[in-house]
């Protein structure tokens, strides 16, 4: 007996340095998280294109000298027949993943709450979402469902609207947040 419990004494005192020595080993360093990047959304379609923005900077100098930084064509049409064009910043160049504004046209990318979008169209207006679900369906049919319309609200006296949903009072915090990015 005596053989038998030494035995055993000697794999519970090992099992017991295993235990003591797994808990003091430090734990793997976390995987490279990827930002998101879905705090945000742009567009801007003319008659034959629809340019798609993630990068509000970018967005942003598209609108005031219509030069871009990268642009990248899909291959792809939406639904009224549009050439689909994305703008990217210029440390996209070469990045086989794909970005957030894909992503988004794509509905894989889950948006971020508070969510900003923007989409300017041939005839100057300037739609303003709080909601990535809206902004689709408005990529889908063309028009919003409902909305608060500002005429000359614009930087440069353009017309915004504002896209609602049905029962959705005057969208405060929307022409606030608009109105921040604009300095106006």
């Amino acid at each position: 007996m005596p053989c038998k419990k030494n035995l055993i004494q000697s794999l519970t005192l090992a099992a017991l340095a295993i235990a003591i020595s797994a808990c003091s080993t430090p734990p793997a360093a976390p995987a490279k998280v990827e930002a998101l990047n879905n705090e945000d959304w742009y567009q801007v379609r003319t008659e034959k294109e629809l340019f798609v923005f993630d990068d509000y900077a970018t967005y942003r100098g598209y609108i005031e000298n219509g030069t871009a930084p990268l642009k990248k064509a899909t291959g792809k049409k939406d639904g009224f027949d549009r050439d689909i064009t994305l703008i990217l910043k210029a440390e996209d160049q070469g990045k086989e993943a794909k970005t957030s504004a894909q992503r988004f046209l794509d509905v894989s990318l889950p948006p971020a709450l508070p969510f900003y979008g923007e989409l300017r169209d041939e005839d100057g207006i300037i739609y303003v979402f709080s909601r990535y679900g809206d902004m689709i369906d408005m990529y889908k049919i063309g028009e919003p469902t409902f909305s608060y319309v500002d005429i000359g609200g614009g930087p440069q006296g353009q017309r915004v609207v504002y896209v609602l949903t049905k029962e959705e009072p005057k969208p405060e915090k929307q022409i606030a947040l608009f109105h921040s990015k604009y300095n106006m």
